[in-house]
């Protein structure tokens, strides 16, 4: 009986070299390297849109929390007692139905649900909206109204929500309580307020300059309902800003010409 024997020579010629195995490697390698950014990009431009989603649901809730209340906007963080805390994210709640929507995508931190913590979302309210009933608490109550839609020189251009968050004062997930920002001393980095403060908040005259993340970009959201990305602004060192565009609410439309204003007049305020 005869036993079919493999021909070596061909066995070799079917076989891959280790310059052949090494040349696939390479390949691999950088089809990798150039793919990986554009997936990671596509994936982050699809962040980048549902957090513009979720800017516009919020910015919709605003919209019909002012028909019910005198076409005015929300006060900001508000101190009822020592024991629970109040902002404008929760009294958005009967218009919202919605946690979740406070949450970017693109947030990498988890909030922990812990009650004893103040709510944590990653959008921040124009604090000049609520100049006049910022903070209040059951010792100190601030009777003042926020501002009305009518008061608004320039809807366009006024912000009404930003992204970033600051976990210092806003750390669990369990309980929701929005900070608000604005422009803190000349040329200083963006200030946000304390939830749970009865302090007032702080005005200057510098930038603000939102937290960059979604592609060096961040989104706003603006008193007229539209919803847009902008590029980041220039950083500075750490402790301000170098330059930028975004004008608090003390900067008038004088300074900040066509860009996004955290101001809601066309005069500087008092």
């Amino acid at each position: 009986m005869n036993t079919p024997t493999v021909n070596a020579h061909r066995l070799h010629k079917r076989a891959f070299t280790l310059i052949e195995l090494l040349v696939v490697i390479a390949i691999i390698a950088i089809l990798a390297a150039i793919l990986f950014p554009v997936f990671s990009r596509a994936r982050e431009n699809a962040r980048r849109t549902s957090c513009s989603s979720n800017l516009r649901q919020i910015t919709l809730g605003l919209k019909q929390y002012t028909q019910d209340y005198d076409e005015r906007w929300p006060i900001g963080p508000n101190v009822v007692n020592t024991d629970f805390t109040t902002g404008w994210s929760y009294i958005l709640q009967p218009y919202i139905k919605s946690l979740q929507v406070y949450q970017c995508p693109s947030d990498k931190t988890a909030p922990t649900d812990d009650p004893s913590q103040v709510g944590y979302i990653d959008y921040w309210y124009n604090a000049t909206l609520s100049w006049n009933g910022i903070y209040g608490s059951a010792g100190t109550p601030n009777y003042r109204t926020s501002v009305s839609e009518a008061a608004l020189a320039y809807p366009s251009l006024t912000i009404l929500l930003g992204e970033g968050d600051d976990t210092t004062y806003s750390k669990s997930a369990y309980r929701t309580n929005g900070c608000t920002l604005a422009g803190q001393g000349d040329g200083a980095a963006p200030a946000f307020s304390a939830c749970d403060t009865t302090t007032y908040f702080v005005k200057g005259n510098g930038v603000a300059n939102g937290q960059k993340k979604h592609l060096d970009g961040f989104n706003l959201a603006f008193t007229d309902g539209h919803v847009k990305w902008y590029r980041g602004f220039v950083e500075g060192n750490g402790t301000g800003i170098a330059s930028g565009a975004v004008y608090n609410a003390r900067a008038g439309f004088q300074r900040s010409g066509q860009s996004p204003t955290f101001n809601t007049s066309s005069e500087l305020d008092r």
